[in-house]
């Protein structure tokens, strides 16, 4: 009877189970499936319970971590029987087990290697779990609490600190852009490899209207269809993540749709990445050190300009030493201003410009972590120092960032802190824009007669300081040396410390509930200092009273501070056998200040007083002026996750949120997401196959975005400063209010194929429809109200595409850690607007107007048509008899014509920007220590409007430097087919005259933009398999050499990086654990 009083225990008695189980009555339809016993012991479950005959014992033990840590929650489970109990809050387990000493026990836990241990004879057991990198991805970490990844139904990507490394050991957001093709990193043609630029990139298309009369990314202080960055639980800027040291992450989660990100709600419609850093050190005294020194090579290929000989030899052919009017005075200093640039030539000048302002930028990198502690207390250390030399001289970013993150684990609480402070400094090149040396002429040097660099690159004609010329070519006698400048004690540097502050308390009240607190604080101040002295070049017109005038100096000075908290509830519980639920609840309040205020001076006598205290005066027209904005928010949660069996899985989330950004009637949104998966895999149809994973997701939900600035749903003013009445200052109305202005919000619907064959064959395919609803966009007003346009919710955005990956493990060979890996990655995805505001309609109007005088296309918004649409004129090409282009439009009937004369208001779409197809294909190799790892990322299906050849073929400017396309295409006399104009003057039927017409926006200049760039390439070596790290007190080294930005291929040739050069670089690295 001994057997029963076990099985009986905790169960009521008179109670119809307790009488089953008495009685021996075992079966198999019985209404009731299983039971606990209230004290965690023992699960039965009827169709796989052991035999009441068994004789049966208990056995008591500890399960703990790697480091000597109690591991409450640990799954300790009868092999063949669902009988098993979960670890309390110390790691302590009691079960009754069979007394067969070679009875089995499996010890599991999410994210650990799961053991299978025989139990013997023993009375006590102690089982070390440790970590399994290959188990980590069965977990998803949303910054607010865990899922089972297998439970989980949203769309989601982790990305481990291994992984990351493996593609590059710049910063997270470098190596983010070779991992994930769903963000779309945005190539900055202008700023290129600018150390000091914060990069564009978009999670799942555009959800915001940036139209340029908003200035959104000046109102909001980054892009407003950048998506949420949170770090550690707390939101952070893209910059302090661009800033982080990357030995500090443990993992990166990328949430993409509804279901994933509804948790918050009310910023999450663009996407949400969540980094996790590492705080879980050891028990034990440990040393990292990692280091590492990176090369940035200027990379000139897209440049095909033209040399000395070339640069004359086209001016002689354009006309330019000839006059037209036959003037012998003026076709005099023409020939002897063209003799002496063929002179200069002859005597082998041929300046390149280009190679003047770059460099072979050498940085280095030095990061020290240490852990120590004991059961109880634990510490991890961080010292870091990056400093990143980019390849325009004088430019770099220099970051110093400490850490200490504590825990203290005590009964049922864990209590953490984590302090980080982060100094930034960064030097933008004082040689100024790389488009300046772009169009300066080879055959002029920037040195004088005497070796030194000289204000003026053109040389001094013996007849005078004036250079007389006829209309084809201006009055040139001075052009600045913009080396000239690059000397000058000039102070271009913008710096920043960050101190954040982050305390978590975690309460485990009992077996399956966990309380958390958190708090977190940050304080931000920066400054900006731009000095030009009087001796620089940009001040040389100023005459006379002006003269004091010389020298410039604006000092920007910043403050910002974050205050979040939060509290979050985590319940999970087996009901019945098959039956879980996992519940979270939580409530979270945060205010966010921000104030900066800018001075602009004017008058330094010398260029050593670089500091704004010797200006003479305010600059003219200016005075001290800042911006200041508080923001507060409040909201709560509600997140109930079902699953049974592991089969069936449903998910559901609701957040409330409030924020004093908008109206008063419209402050609290609503967001919410469903979703439900199927583990197809568990099915027993299934379920003893090698298909280890076949999984259908489906989600749908609303989510959030506060694109509008602090003040803009209420009324605010604006002082009089310039004048008062009777020694009283008056105030004006600047700005509406708006009552009803409301959270802008995305409808999304997601569906997933989730598949794994023998554990190395992978593949997921989604396919997601997302609509964006209430953009905040301003609207006109009628003249009388005072102003010209209010924010409204008017504006719908649609963004529709698929996501695909796979993976194969086409080799592998555990023993010694080696295997070779292919992988591929697609992203599609299509945008287009739904209704647009009668502002962007006006905008549209204006933007019309410009066209016939700009070369390039300029943004027009129409429903129905992409964000990223490219308005030009069509064109059919260059009229072979007169040289002129061939427009061919419409009537206002619709009718089509071909005429000559270029009307802007003919424009359409010509091309969409947006890739209709972005990806990225990668190989992985190991062999017993020895890697390669590299990665390809392509993109399809672009068109780009190619300004090279506008600016520097078409309507190229002779003063400066072309392109050699030059040279080849244009059309010379009747009868040529040529893809471009004359160069010069041609026949205008439609003025009766010669002229050399502008070309503006044309349907010719939209090219295909397909790329292939060979993004990383990495060669490592772990010296695992060496006993000598062992003998030397070492627990590992790894050395990696990683290439990133290698080559790119592409079918349209352009100039890229024409403010700041892109570049390719080299990172040799170090790491070494003591």
């Amino acid at each position: 009877m001994k057997e029963k009083q076990c099985y009986g225990r905790g169960v009521p008695k008179g109670s119809l189970l307790r009488l089953c189980l008495t009685c021996n009555l075992f079966i198999a339809p019985l209404l009731i499936s299983s039971a606990v016993c209230a004290n965690t012991d023992v699960k039965i479950t009827t169709s796989t319970a052991l035999p009441q005959t068994q004789n049966m014992r208990t056995l008591k033990g500890t399960v703990k971590d790697e480091q000597g840590g109690s591991f409450p929650g640990a799954t300790i489970q009868v092999k063949g029987t669902t009988l098993g109990v979960v670890t309390d809050i110390d790691g302590n387990f009691s079960i009754t087990i069979p007394s067969d000493p070679n009875t089995v026990l499996v010890i599991s836990f999410v994210g650990m290697k799961t053991q299978e241990i025989k139990v013997g004879t023993a009375p006590t057991l102690n089982v070390i779990l440790k970590e399994d990198s290959q188990t980590l991805e069965q977990v998803v970490v949303n910054g607010v609490f865990e899922r089972k990844a297998n439970t989980f139904t949203g769309s989601v990507k982790t990305i481990s600190n291994d992984e990351l490394k493996r593609v590059g050991n710049s910063n997270v957001l470098q190596s983010l852009k070779n991992l994930d093709p769903s963000i779309l990193f945005i190539d900055n043609m202008a700023l290129g490899s600018d150390p000091n630029a914060v990069p564009e990139m978009v999670l799942r298309g555009k959800s915001s209207i940036n139209m340029e009369e908003t200035d959104l990314k000046a109102t909001y202080g980054n892009d407003p269809n950048a998506p949420l960055f949170v770090l550690d639980g707390f939101e952070v800027s893209i910059q302090k993540i661009m800033d982080l040291d990357m030995d500090r992450v443990e993992s990166m989660t990328i949430l993409k749709d509804a279901s994933a990100k509804a948790i918050y709600g009310s910023k999450a419609a663009n996407g949400v990445i969540v980094i996790e850093l590492k705080k879980n050190p050891s028990g034990d005294l440990r040393v990292t050190y990692q280091g590492s020194v990176e090369i940035e090579a200027p990379d000139l290929s897209s440049y095909d300009l033209c040399n000395a000989a070339e640069k004359l030899e086209i001016e002689k052919e354009f006309g330019m030493y000839d006059d037209e009017d036959a003037n012998y005075d003026n076709q005099r200093m023409a020939q002897k201003i063209y003799n002496q640039k063929l002179s200069a030539v002859v005597s082998g000048i041929n300046t390149d410009w280009l190679s003047k302002p770059v460099r072979l930028g050498v940085g280095t990198k030095h990061g020290v972590s240490v852990e120590l502690g004991d059961r109880e207390l634990r510490a991890i250390i961080d010292l870091s120092y990056n400093n990143i030399k980019g390849v325009m001289k004088g430019s770099d970013r220099t970051t110093i960032s400490g850490g200490i993150s504590l825990s203290y684990r005590r009964e049922k609480f864990l209590f953490r802190n984590q302090t980080t402070v982060t100094s930034n400094v960064a030097q933008d090149s004082p040689y100024g824009s790389f488009e300046e040396y772009a169009k300066l002429n080879p055959y002029y040097t920037p040195y004088d007669q005497y070796g030194q660099i000289s204000e003026n690159i053109v040389p001094h004609l013996e007849t005078g300081n004036s250079v007389m010329v006829n209309n084809w070519y201006k009055e040139i006698e001075f052009q600045a040396n913009p080396l000239y400048n690059a000397q000058l004690n000039t102070l271009l540097q913008k710096k920043y410390i960050d101190l954040t502050n982050n305390f978590e308390i975690q309460w485990f009240a009992f077996t399956g509930m966990k309380i958390t607190g958190r708090l977190g604080l940050s304080e931000t101040r920066n400054r900006e200092d731009t000095f030009y002295p009087a001796n620089h070049l940009k001040f040389r017109d100023f005459k006379d009273d002006d003269q004091y005038r010389k020298g410039s100096y604006q000092l920007i000075n910043g403050e910002s501070s974050n205050l979040d908290g939060k509290v979050d509830v985590q319940y999970n519980k087996e009901f019945l056998p098959g039956h879980t639920i996992y519940a979270n609840a939580g409530f979270n309040l945060g205010e966010k200040k921000m104030i900066t205020n800018e001075h602009n001076a004017e008058g330094f006598p010398s260029d050593k007083m670089n500091d704004i205290i010797f200006a003479r005066q305010y600059a003219k027209d200016s005075k001290p002026k800042g911006t200041e904005s508080t923001t507060r928010e409040i909201g709560y949660y509600l997140s109930l996750n079902y699953s049974f069996n592991n089969r069936l899985n449903f998910d559901g989330t609701f957040r409330q949120s409030a924020s004093s950004q908008y109206g008063a009637d419209s402050r609290w949104g609503e967001f919410w997401s469903v979703g439900a998966s199927w583990n197809l895999h568990n099915e027993t149809w299934l379920k003893d196959t090698e298909i280890n994973q076949l999984r259908l997701r489906a989600t749908a939900g609303s989510t959030g975005s506060q694109s509008t600035a602090a003040y803009n749903a209420i009324a605010s003013y604006e002082y009089f400063l310039d004048s008062h009445y009777n020694n009283l200052l008056g105030a004006q109305l600047k700005s509406m209010r708006n009552e009803t202005l409301k959270w802008q919000q995305k409808m999304e619907y997601n569906f997933g194929l989730d598949f794994n064959f023998k554990n190395r064959y992978s593949m997921s395919l989604e396919y997601y429809l997302q609509t964006t609803n209430n953009t905040v966009n301003p609207i006109d007003l009628l003249p009388s109200t005072g102003f010209t346009t209010v924010q409204e919710n008017i504006g719908k955005v649609e963004n529709k595409g698929i996501d695909f990956s796979l993976s194969a493990i086409a080799w592998q060979r555990p023993a010694d850690r080696s295997y070779l890996r292919f992988s591929v990655m697609m992203s599609h995805n299509k945008n287009k607007l739904k209704e647009i505001s009668e502002a962007m309609k006006s905008y549209n109007e204006q933007q019309t107007a410009l066209a016939t005088s700009s070369n390039k296309p300029l943004n027009k918004y129409y429903d129905g048509v992409s964000m990223d649409a490219i308005w030009a004129v069509p064109s059919l090409g260059i009229d072979p008899a007169t040289g002129q282009e061939i427009y061919l439009v419409t009537d206002e009937n619709g009718n089509y014509y071909r005429t000559f004369t270029y009307d802007g208001n003919k424009q359409v779409v010509c091309g969409d920007a947006l890739p209709k197809i972005n990806g990225n294909a990668g190989i992985s190799f190991e062999y017993k220590g020895f890697g390669i790892n590299a990665v390809c990322t392509y993109k399809w299906g672009a068109k780009m409007y190619n300004a090279t050849l506008v600016s520097k073929v078409e309507n190229a400017d002779l003063e400066g430097n072309v392109d050699r396309r030059i040279f080849t295409g244009r059309w010379r006399k009747p009868g040529d087919l040529a893809p471009y104009k004359a160069l010069g003057k041609v026949y205008v039927a439609s003025s009766d005259e010669l002229a050399s017409p502008t070309t503006y926006a044309t349907s010719r200049f939209v090219q295909k933009n397909n790329e292939l760039t060979i993004s990383s390439l990495q060669l490592s070596y772990d010296f695992f398999r060496h006993a000598f790290v062992k003998k030397i007190g070492l627990e590992r080294i790894v050395l990696r050499c990683t290439v990133n930005d290698l080559h790119k291929f592409s079918s349209i040739k352009v100039e890229r990086g024409t403010s700041y050069p892109f570049a390719r670089k080299f990172n040799f690295s170090l790491a070494v654990t003591l």
